[in-house]
């Protein structure tokens, strides 16, 4: 299962989503948020689903931008979980960080995440594969009217994460979880071929 996590700045501006992956016994969350009250709420969000702190066993940074890693230490320090993120990113995250994660690694809690390196909005971007679920991080923004790439102000080399995106091609999902924007819960993998053909026939 899959809950989305909506973080606030000041109470008002959207910044950016986390995810909690859970069945009835273990979490991992995607994402941290910017601040440590990103990290209580999603605390708060494991009692709402009948799990403890101590159930949340992973945190995944999709990449080490702070509105998706500020809240990380304060949730380590409040659940106790480890932290994951990909190897490019890791030195940006220090001590913190428990687990240097590889392109196509499979981590083995909730049936397995595979990791999709993803270079571009940042060395260490991420997606992972859970299920028929794509969680995209902010390898894909959710636009009203598609899916779109990363705004280029906010990627080290734009270019890079454009063209990293066929690396999406060949995965089987339908569902797409966005940190940014309009998830899609369906047809979600047809959307990001219009996207990538798009892309292939404006190149």
């Amino acid at each position: 299962m899959i809950r989305a996590i909506r973080h606030r700045l000041l109470g008002l501006l959207e910044i950016a989503k986390s995810f909690l992956l859970y069945d009835e016994e273990t979490a991992v969350a995607v994402d941290a948020g910017h601040s440590r009250w990103c990290a209580r709420r999603i605390v708060d969000t494991l009692g709402e689903i009948g799990l403890r702190p101590g159930d949340l066993r992973l945190c995944i940074l999709t990449h080490r931008h702070w509105d998706h890693s500020g809240g990380v230490r304060a949730l380590k320090s409040l659940t106790g979980c480890e932290v994951a993120i990909h190897e490019g990113d890791a030195d940006a995250l220090g001590d913190v960080v428990d687990h240097r994660l590889k392109d196509g690694e499979v981590i083995p809690l909730l049936g397995g995440l595979r990791v999709i390196h993803v270079p571009g909005h940042t060395p260490g971007n991420i997606c992972l594969l859970y299920g028929e679920s794509l969680i995209a991080g902010d390898t894909l923004i959710g636009g009203h009217r598609g899916l779109k790439p990363p705004a280029s102000i906010y990627c080290d080399d734009y270019a890079e994460a454009v063209r990293s995106l066929e690396r999406l091609r060949g995965l089987d999902f339908d569902a797409v979880y966005v940190s940014h924007g309009v998830d899609r819960l369906r047809g979600g993998k047809e959307e990001l071929l219009r996207l990538l053909n798009h892309i292939g026939s404006s190149s």
